[in-house]
C-alpha cells in the first residue's frame, strides 16, 4: 500500500514537472536567438565602448568599471538563460 502512494505521489509530481517544463522550454527556446543577439552584443560593445573611451581619455570621469560590470553582466545572464535551457530540456 505505501509503495503504491508513494509511485502515485512520485508520478503526480513528474506530472507536474512536465506540465511545467514544456511550455518553459518552448518559450526559452522561441526567444533564444534574441536574447542571445543582445546579450552578446550588449556585453561585446559595451566592453568595447569601455576600452575606447577609457583609452581615449577625452571623459575624465567616465564609469569605466561600471560599463565593464554592466558587461560582464549581460555575459552571465546569457550563460545562466542557456543554463535554464539546458535544464528545462532534461
Amino acid at each position: 500500500m505505501i509503495y503504491r502512494a508513494r509511485t502515485l505521489c512520485r508520478s503526480a509530481i513528474w506530472l507536474v514537472w512536465q506540465i511545467i517544463r514544456l511550455p518553459a522550454l518552448a518559450v526559452l527556446l522561441v526567444f533564444e536567438p534574441f536574447v542571445s543577439l543582445i546579450l552578446s552584443a550588449a556585453g561585446f560593445l559595451g566592453m568595447m565602448s569601455a576600452l575606447v573611451l577609457k583609452g581615449s581619455g577625452d571623459l575624465p570621469h567616465f564609469p569605466f568599471w561600471g560599463m565593464m560590470a554592466a558587461s560582464v553582466g549581460a555575459v552571465v545572464l546569457l550563460m545562466i538563460y542557456h543554463l535554464l535551457i539546458r535544464l528545462f530540456s532534461r
